[in-house]
């Protein structure tokens, strides 16, 4: 995957339906191996990918280990929308449709609003 970033987030175990926290890899802003957590607003600068003028942004990120360390089993909820406004991450959702990331945008991320 290269650089990227990561996301410290809850993540609900697909089968064990318990959560725990899951490090989600993504490439958005200045991507430099940083650590971020819903709340924190995206650095620019450096190697940088994405716009820091966008207003909304929904950008993709996948689990950096797919095993639940709970129950030992396969996480298949690895997938997620990360939503930047005005490069504030206000939230994350497991993955609706990773064709927009393909059709709409750069694979990486999807301009909503720029």
């Amino acid at each position: 995957m290269g650089s990227f970033n990561i996301l410290l987030a809850d993540v609900t175990c697909s089968v064990c339906k318990k959560q725990y926290e899951g490090r989600i890899q993504f490439k958005y802003g200045n991507v430099s191996f940083r650590e971020f957590r819903v709340g924190d607003s995206i650095m620019w600068g450096g190697n940088q990918i994405g716009s820091p003028d966008a207003k909304k942004v929904k950008v993709y990120g996948i689990l950096e280990v797919e095993l639940c360390p709970i129950c030992g089993q396969v996480n298949v909820d690895e997938e997620f929308d990360l939503y930047v406004i005005n490069d504030l991450i206000t939230n994350i959702l497991p993955i609706e449709d990773i064709t927009c990331y393909l059709d709409e945008g750069t694979s990486e991320y999807v301009v909503q609003e720029a």
